[in-house]
C-alpha cells in the first residue's frame, strides 16, 4: 500500500532536483553564447516564459487530474488513451535516457573536482559509484530521497549565486552594462537558436508529477511545484548568465563561448583559485541531486505504466516496508550501470552524456508538444 506522506516541499524537491539549475548553467551558457551573443540573458529569459506555458498546462491539469503516471494520466483523460500511452512512453524514455547519461555529467565533473584535491579518480569509478549511492539512497523511499536532493540544490544554487553576485559586485571586465539586456542590431535569430538551448535547461520541471499519488494534497502541490521550480530556475538562470557574460566582458563574449569551464575561469578570477573547487563542488552534488530526481521520477512512471498493464506486473509492485516501488527502481539502477559499464567506460563520459541526452531531449519535445 503506497502511503500519501508527501509535503510540498519534498514534491518540489523532485522537480527542482531532477532540473539541476546549477548543472544547467555549468554548461549551457557557452553553447548559448555561439549563437545569441552577449544576449544570453534575453534567449533565457524568452526561454522560461515559453516553459512557463507548458509550466500552467502541467498546473492546471493536476489540478484536476491527480492520478498516476503525469503526462499519461493527462493526455489520457484530454485527448484518449493511444495519445495518453505515446506521451506517457515517451516520458519514460526521456527520464531512462537523462538517468543514463547525467551519470556521466558526475563523472566528468567529479574527476575534475577530486583533481583539485589532488586524487586521481577514474571516471568510470565515479559514475558506477554515484549510481549506487543513489540506488541506495532511493531503497528508503521518497521522503529521504527528495529532502536529500533539495539539500545538494539548496546548496550548489546558493553557491553559484554567491560567485554571480560577486562578479556583478565588483563590475565584472569592463563594468556594468544594459547591453546584454537588449537586442544587438540583427540578433533576433541568434536569440532564437539561443532559446532552445535555454529550454533544454528547464528539463524535467515536471518531475513531480510522477508522484502526484504519493502527495499529501496533490491537487495543490504538484502545481506549486511545477510553477515554482520554472519561475525559481528562470530567476537564477537569467541573473547567473548575466554574470558569465559581464564577467567575460561584453568584447569577450566569444571567450564565453569557447570556455571549457566557465565557471571555473570565472570563480578564480573574481574569488580565487579556492572558490573554484567550489564551484566544482556544487556542480559535482547538483549532478548527483539530478541523478536522483530522475531515477525516481522514471522508476515511477514505469510503476504506473506497469498498473495500467502497459508492463509486466513485477515493476508495479510497490515494496511498503522500503516505502518504495523497489523493483522499479531496481530496474532504472541496473540500466545505468549496465549502460554505463558497458559504453559510457568506453567512448567516455562527455560522449555517453550527449548521446543520451539528445535522445531524451527529442523525447520530451514529444511530451511537451
Amino acid at each position: 500500500m503506497e502511503s500519501k506522506e508527501l509535503s510540498m516541499t519534498e514534491v518540489f524537491a523532485l522537480s527542482i532536483a531532477a532540473v539541476a539549475p546549477s548543472g544547467a548553467m555549468a554548461f549551457n551558457t557557452t553553447t548559448t553564447a555561439t549563437v545569441a551573443g552577449i544576449n544570453v540573458p534575453i534567449s533565457f529569459l524568452l526561454g522560461s516564459i515559453a516553459i512557463l506555458a507548458v509550466g500552467f498546462c502541467f498546473a492546471e491539469m493536476s489540478k484536476n487530474i491527480a492520478g498516476e503516471g503525469s503526462v499519461y494520466a493527462y493526455n489520457k483523460a484530454a485527448l484518449g488513451d493511444k495519445a495518453g500511452f505515446i506521451t506517457g512512453w515517451a516520458l519514460i524514455l526521456t527520464y531512462l535516457a537523462y538517468s543514463g547519461g547525467v551519470s556521466g555529467i558526475i563523472a566528468d565533473i567529479g574527476q575534475v573536482f577530486f583533481k583539485e584535491l589532488g586524487i586521481n579518480v577514474s571516471t568510470t569509478l565515479i559514475a558506477i559509484s554515484s549510481i549506487l549511492v543513489a540506488w541506495i539512497i532511493s531503497f528508503f523511499g521518497l521522503k529521504l530521497t527528495t529532502r536529500i536532493a533539495l539539500v545538494l540544490e539548496i546548496i550548489s544554487i546558493l553557491t553559484l549565486t554567491i560567485i554571480s553576485t560577486v562578479i556583478i559586485i565588483k563590475g565584472g571586465a569592463a563594468g556594468l552594462s544594459m547591453k546584454p539586456l537588449v537586442v544587438q542590431g540583427n540578433n533576433l535569430s541568434g536569440i532564437g537558436q539561443g532559446m532552445i538551448f535555454a529550454i533544454l535547461c528547464f528539463a524535467g520541471f515536471e518531475g513531480s508529477s510522477t508522484i502526484a499519488m504519493r502527495s499529501k494534497n496533490p491537487k495543490k502541490a504538484v502545481p506549486f511545484a511545477v510553477i515554482a521550480t520554472v519561475v525559481i530556475a528562470a530567476i537564477f538562470y537569467i541573473y547567473v548568465s548575466y554574470a558569465q557574460v559581464i564577467g567575460f566582458g561584453i568584447s569577450n563574449i566569444h571567450k564565453l563561448a569557447t570556455s571549457a569551464a566557465p565557471l571555473d575561469t570565472l570563480a578564480v578570477t573574481y574569488t580565487g583559485k579556492l572558490s573554484a573547487i567550489f564551484i566544482d563542488f556544487a556542480t559535482f552534488i547538483s549532478g548527483f541531486a539530478c541523478l536522483l530526481g530522475t531515477l525516481n521520477a522514471c522508476a515511477y512512471m514505469l510503476h504506473a505504466m506497469s498498473k495500467k498493464g502497459y508492463l509486466f506486473k513485477y515493476l508495479g509492485k510497490f515494496n511498503s516496508k522500503l516505502d518504495s516501488p523497489k523493483n522499479a527502481v531496481d530496474t532504472v539502477a541496473i540500466f545505468c550501470l549496465i549502460i554505463y559499464a558497458t559504453w559510457g567506460s568506453i567512448v567516455g563520459p562527455e560522449e555517453i552524456y550527449t548521446q543520451l541526452a539528445t535522445l531524451g531531449t527529442l523525447s520530451l519535445l514529444i511530451v511537451y508538444m
